[in-house]
């Protein structure tokens, strides 16, 4: 399978983010978060399409420097850079996150992920379609993908006042 295109890297991305969002906790300078993903970026500023200039890890203790709304300044084991709070916890996680909702490389997928039966609408697509129209519907979504540009979802989020430009 084709690796996916970085504008739909970049909007996944933001969705798990704004997903990951809800019951968010209140952090505060000086405060310890947790990194909720398998590997968070940290950004040079608070924005979610500004270069990454680090990671954390899977429940790794990132040290609150700055709060501006939902981003935080944080400094990591080897980086510091902001992170959008939806992908941290006030508590240390203790179970991984599932593979498939946090990468797209097959390679990392883990047994529980590939063990999980399909969901409801995905046993009754996989009934509807076969393996070949599976892969245009693929090419099809590469496409519509390939159409957006990130300022289109940077505006789209500004104007909707979701993920970073909540309110």
């Amino acid at each position: 399978m084709k690796p996916l295109p970085p504008t739909l890297r970049v909007a996944l991305a933001g969705l798990v983010g704004l997903l990951s969002s809800a019951g968010a906790y209140a952090y505060k300078k000086g405060d310890t978060a947790f990194s909720k993903r398998a590997e968070t970026p940290l950004r040079s500023e608070p924005k979610a399409l500004a270069s990454p200039v680090g990671k954390a890890d899977f429940a790794e203790p990132l040290t609150v420097l700055e709060v501006r709304g939902p981003w935080l300044q944080v400094k990591g084991r080897k980086a510091n850079g902001w992170v959008f709070e939806g992908n941290l916890a006030g508590e240390k996680p203790t179970r991984a996150p599932a593979a498939s909702l946090t990468t797209i490389d097959a390679s990392k997928t883990n047994t529980v992920a590939a063990a999980r039966p399909l969901s409801d609408a995905g046993t009754a697509y996989a009934s509807r379609h076969s393996a070949a129209s599976a892969g245009a519907d693929l090419d099809w979504v590469e496409a519509q993908s390939a159409k957006v540009k990130p300022d289109d979802v940077d505006t789209y989020l500004r104007t909707n006042q979701k993920g970073e430009y909540r309110q």
